[in-house]
């Protein structure tokens, strides 16, 4: 019997919301409310590194759709943070963009630009050095967008950088 990678997941949250609803109905219990919580938030992180597994998988063979479009890297840059602001504010990191005069015009996929953005932001929450900022660099070379992402991290990096470039490593 064949069964996909992602019902399996799915089939792993329903039982997860089952236990947890049952556990929350019998047991008023402060402790059991720690376990729902921790059984809820762990089922869905493991929801999530599935689907991205999937997605790194897909992308690998070349199997993603790409929809390129001319789109202003500029204005994904200040919304890509503005979605953030909160939980960078949170972390207590600073974003700082500096982007040129001019619009800077790409041809890309904004939805697998935007995730990248995504992933880059999220990494600079949970690995920046809090009361630090982290610099969002936009340049424009010989007509090519250079962007430039840089922080400060909370723990020494005892790596190389192309050992931390390398796919599902984490420098923690």
């Amino acid at each position: 019997m064949k069964v996909s990678i992602i019902a399996f997941t799915d089939n792993g949250m329903e039982i997860a919301y089952k236990l947890s609803n049952s556990l929350s109905e019998d047991n008023d219990s402060e402790t059991a409310k720690e376990y729902v919580d921790v059984l809820s938030r762990q089922a869905v992180r493991l929801k999530k590194l599935t689907e991205d597994l999937v997605e790194a998988s897909k992308a690998s063979s070349g199997a993603v759709a790409v929809n390129k479009e001319v789109l202003d890297i500029g204005e994904l840059i200040n919304q890509s943070v503005g979605e953030f602001s909160e939980k960078l504010e949170a972390a207590e990191i600073a974003p700082v963009i500096n982007l040129p005069e001019n619009e800077v015009f790409i041809y890309t996929d904004g939805r697998l630009l935007w995730r990248v953005f995504d992933n880059l932001i999220q990494n600079i929450i949970k690995y920046a050095q809090p009361g630090t900022r982290a610099y969002f660099d936009l340049t424009e070379l010989e007509g090519t967008a250079v962007l430039t992402v840089k922080n400060i991290s909370k723990e020494p990096l005892n790596m190389t950088a192309e050992a931390l470039m390398e796919r599902f490593v984490r420098g923690d």
